[in-house]
């Protein structure tokens, strides 16, 4: 499995979270400044695109969840899907804007203001374009340090015990 699945499956999972807590002051969020510059913010760097393709995915999987009894049903599934999905596709926005009200909540409007202008630079802009892989080849290199580290412990381990008479 790649992070980029990874990832998507844990934003799946947040945004299904997120759509079901109810919103309170939802409406005054459309209305608020600092909010609409957070929603800049989290479109400007990329953030925002990490929720793209959530309600296919949700779908995607319900329905091979039904198909493991009901395979035949699967060309009324594809159609059902295709009606439902506009549906759904609606709620990204809902997470967008919970997401939107975190950034509010932990960043002054200046520094919205300073994020956004950093993102709007070439390195900003770099740094969009280029995360995705360096996530990717980050977490790679993670999981074989990680490997190694526990084969190393145990090697060692047993080493040590060896020497004071214990076979493990």
């Amino acid at each position: 499995m790649t992070l980029a699945v990874t990832l998507r499956r844990a934003a799946c999972a947040a945004g299904l979270a997120l759509a079901l807590i109810p919103a309170a002051g939802f409406a005054q969020q459309a209305n608020n400044p600092k909010l609409s510059l957070a929603r800049e913010v989290i479109a400007v760097s990329g953030a925002a695109a990490s929720f793209d393709g959530i309600a296919p995915i949700f779908l995607d999987e319900a329905k091979r969840t039904f198909l493991r009894t009901r395979p035949e049903l699967s060309k009324d599934f594809d159609e059902v899907i295709k009606t439902l999905l506009p549906e759904f596709e609606q709620r990204r926005e809902k997470l967008l804007d919970d997401v939107a009200s975190v950034y509010a909540s932990r960043f002054s409007e200046d520094e919205l203001k300073e994020i956004k202008a950093f993102y709007e630079t070439g390195t900003g802009k770099k740094l969009v374009s280029t995360l995705p892989g360096v996530l990717q080849e980050s977490y790679e290199k993670t999981n074989a340090w990680s490997r190694q580290m526990s084969q190393d412990v145990i090697k060692r381990l047993r080493e040590e015990m060896r020497k004071r008479g214990h076979e493990i």
